[in-house]
């Protein structure tokens, strides 16, 4: 066999265990994406595609970016990944929940914002000690509107999902409260199942 053979055969056989490997991860991961909490809320109606939501108190550790919406983004994921994952003063793992939470302001940054897990003590929690940035927030109960897509989202399409759903306000006569926020519920390396939503609070919304 000559070495241009030898050569072929070894890459077809390196991209078949690469392909393999790929999948199992993937399906790995939409397994595990079923186990991971996600933020509690309660769906109390549905408006065509508009979800209305209440959400109860929860605690909030946020970061504000400057930059790029990928940069902002990544460099948001990983001051928040390295508290929760023992960059505190107890070295600490945190549970990770979704979704990842960005709000973006009028002059091109963002804040970045993890749910910390239910059982997690805000008054006694371990101080960072990498990120130093960190701000920590408990949230009111509130009543929101969402409409939740598929796929990769860039900035783009999440503007693009923003206008949409303030539209649908509109036409249903509900009044948004505060900028929209955008929710990420996968690994940017995640392929099938993928959650975004855009979703913004609601202005003396009552059942």
């Amino acid at each position: 066999m000559s070495w241009l053979k030898t050569l072929q055969m070894f890459l077809k056989i390196s991209l078949a265990i690469a392909l393999l490997v790929f999948f199992a991860y993937q399906a790995y991961a939409a397994m595990s994406s079923d186990t991971t909490p996600t933020q509690p809320y309660k769906v109390v109606k549905m408006i065509g595609d508009l979800e209305i939501r209440y959400y109860p108190p929860a605690v909030t550790a946020t970061v504000h970016k400057d930059g790029a919406y990928r940069d902002r983004m990544n460099a948001g994921f990983r001051d928040l990944a390295s508290y929760i994952f023992g960059g505190n003063e107890r070295n600490e793992n945190i549970a990770m929940t979704t979704p990842v939470i960005a709000v973006p302001d009028t002059a091109g940054g963002a804040e970045i914002s993890f749910v910390m897990p239910e059982d997690f003590d805000l008054e006694k929690r371990p101080a960072p000690t990498r990120a130093r940035n960190i701000q920590f927030r408990r949230t009111e109960p509130v009543y929101t509107a969402s409409v939740q897509f598929g796929g990769f989202a860039n900035e783009a399409k999440m503007k693009e999902k923003s206008e949409e759903l303030l539209a649908a306000l509109q036409k249903a006569g509900l009044k948004p409260r505060g900028p929209v926020r955008h929710l990420y519920y996968n690994a940017p390396f995640d392929v099938f199942n993928r959650r975004n939503e855009v979703l913004v609070e609601l202005e003396e919304y009552s059942k």
